[in-house]
């Protein structure tokens, strides 16, 4: 019985420092299609996209991560990040104010005063 326990905590700890462990991590970017739009006229275009460059990067991004972990054996990680074409999409919805597909210089510059403060 003495021998037994030390050759089993022997074991224990070749297989804890000789064991390997598998670990995975991946990132992904999971995007969508642009929404269509269309602009009144080149101005409103022009107006839109400046606005849509100074929205913060962050503001319409969303992140999500998922890990599976079993200690010393396994380890998986994935990350998922939406698109650039997400917040395009959203500015897209919250520019075009009564959602007829087209982006007016009006709403255009609406959006953009909103962008700023």
């Amino acid at each position: 019985m003495k021998k037994t326990i030390p050759n089993l905590m022997l074991a224990a700890l070749c297989s804890l420092v000789l064991g390997g462990c598998i670990t995975h991590k991946s990132t992904v970017v999971r995007d969508v299609e642009r929404a269509p739009v269309e602009f009144e006229n080149d101005a409103a275009a022009r107006i839109f996209y400046e606005a849509l460059s100074k929205m913060p990067a962050a503001r319409h991004q969303t992140e999500s991560t998922t890990e599976i972990e079993i200690p010393v054996i396994f380890d998986n990680e994935r990350h998922v990040v939406s698109g650039p074409n997400a917040a395009f999409n959203v500015a897209v919805a919250e520019c075009d104010s009564n959602k007829d597909g087209k982006i007016t210089e009006l709403e255009a510059r609406i959006f953009a005063e909103y962008v700023a403060h």
